[in-house]
């Protein structure tokens, strides 16, 4: 048998390389894609696991408020109670909406109080103070420096005509945004049975913009550090908690996931619903 000619040897040998090339790229590629469903699935898991913390976390609030042991649960002003649950890392917070600023309820006086206490000043507040008044208002005539429904017809918004149904709609009234109303958020509520502000256990941003008397705010915030910053509520006081609204806050971590939980509930009383859930996230 003769010999192939070099040029042919060449040209095996390349076509061997190639084969073998396109060999390892597919397996690189099987060997990725293996690698990439694992850690997938594994992300899954993880967030699946957080998932499950979080909804612990917040039966676990519901428990404690329920039996009256609001020791191990802290403050009803936002003040974080961490729990360690198996693996998970839990922070629950709880929150009492009649310790925030009752943004349906207030006045002129009131209101151009709390937008001042966010930096708002001249046009800037008489616009936005004017503007809110109105969206919530059930006439379609427009303040100084208010807006009825010709103002923003241009964005397709409607003026609601009565109360806010969340803070995060404050964003569409004219002279907000989503930056100051996401600065408000924290303190203000739109819950309908928190209309009366309640300062025993109030949030500092509420008190400050909702009491006229600055010492009396200066007094009250550091006498409740001195106490180590307690509630009002003592330990067992249940009853007190019949009919007040709260917003339970639950953040659950595990290695390599995350679940955020937020529930508006309400004390109704009963064995078998002791809570009544008026909004979730």
């Amino acid at each position: 048998m003769s010999r192939p000619a070099s040029h042919e040897e060449g040209y095996a040998l390349v076509a061997a390389l190639a084969a073998m090339a396109l060999f390892a790229a597919l397996s690189l590629a099987l060997i990725q894609a293996a690698h990439v469903g694992l850690v997938q699935a594994g992300g899954l898991a993880a967030r699946a696991q957080a998932s499950a913390a979080a909804d612990a976390g917040l039966a676990l609030a519901l428990h404690d408020l329920i039996d009256g042991d609001l020791r191990r649960q802290g403050l009803r002003d936002g003040r974080p109670l961490q729990v360690e649950f198996h693996e998970a890392h839990i922070t629950i917070r709880l929150v009492d909406e009649r310790g925030k600023v009752p943004i349906n309820a207030l006045d002129e006086t009131l209101l151009t109080r709390v937008l001042e206490r966010q930096g708002l000043t001249g046009r800037d507040l008489a616009v936005a103070r004017d503007s809110l008044l109105d969206w919530l208002d059930d006439d379609d005539q427009a303040r100084a420096d208010g807006a009825e429904a010709p103002a923003y017809a241009a964005s397709g918004i409607a003026p609601r005509n009565g109360p806010l149904w969340s803070a995060a709609e404050l964003a569409r009234v004219r002279g907000f945004g989503p930056v100051l109303a996401a600065r408000l958020a924290p303190f203000i509520t739109t819950d309908p049975d928190a209309r009366t502000f309640d300062a025993d256990h109030a949030d500092p941003r509420a008190l400050a913009a909702l009491d006229e008397n600055g010492g009396a705010v200066t007094a009250l915030i550091r006498a409740r550090e001195l106490a180590g910053n307690q509630t009002a509520l003592a330990p067992g006081d249940s009853a007190a908690l019949a009919g007040r609204p709260f917003t339970v806050i639950i953040d659950a971590d595990v290695p390599g996931g995350h679940a955020h939980r937020e529930a508006v509930v309400e004390r109704v009383g009963g064995t078998i619903h002791p809570w009544r859930v008026r909004a979730w996230n």
